[in-house]
């Protein structure tokens, strides 16, 4: 499977940024990636008002990886604003991904605090990207209101169900063990009902 990720760069994650979460976050996502796919990277987009494609993530290049793209504090640091729209960067990996033509699954861990304001887009999105090879896994950390992340196993009019979503309030807290059994908790289900 192709890997990507997703980091909320909305102006409530700026603590996350400040303290080395989000890098945090990338250090313990990324053996997915190298496990997975098959140039050992991940796809990156940080998204706020709008969204950016970022350079994808290796073990090469991910030391300091967040502060080397220019994420300090939010998405203003490159040009994105500090509002919170997740629609903008759900349509833009759905189009990346067709474009590219590939058939290869794609999973997609997608961070962010909660602060949902656009449920029916995201779930409109959601449905409409079920019939692709994509699977989607929403990570709450630290935050809350997830809105419809956390309703996502009820979404009628799916060919599949194609998302999952867990919270944690401390990254820290949880085992390498434990964090990899939630993150793949319902790929593999996917992957068969997908087929």
């Amino acid at each position: 499977a192709r890997v990507a990720i997703v980091l909320d760069a909305s102006g409530s994650m700026s603590g996350q940024y400040r303290g080395g979460k989000v890098q945090e976050v990338l250090n313990r996502v990324i053996p997915l990636a190298v496990h997975f796919d098959d140039d050992g990277a991940m796809d990156s987009w940080a998204f706020a008002d709008r969204c950016k494609k970022l350079p994808s993530i290796s073990l090469s290049n991910l030391d300091g990886y967040v502060r080397g793209v220019g994420l300090k504090e939010y998405g203003g640091d490159i040009g994105i604003g500090c509002g919170n729209y997740e629609p903008c960067v759900i349509r833009d990996i759905i189009d990346f991904y067709k474009k590219s033509g590939s058939k290869v699954p794609t999973y997609v861990v997608f961070i962010g605090d909660g602060g949902i304001g656009s449920n029916a887009e995201i779930t409109k999105l959601i449905v409409e990207a079920a019939s692709l090879p994509i699977f989607w896994q929403f990570v709450g950390i630290g935050g809350s209101s997830y809105g419809c992340l956390e309703k996502l196993d009820d979404i009628k009019g799916r060919i599949v169900d194609n998302c999952n979503f867990f919270a944690l309030d401390k990254l820290s807290s949880v085992g390498e063990e434990k964090l990899y059994d939630m993150l793949l908790e319902e790929f593999p289900g996917w992957l068969k009902a997908a087929k």
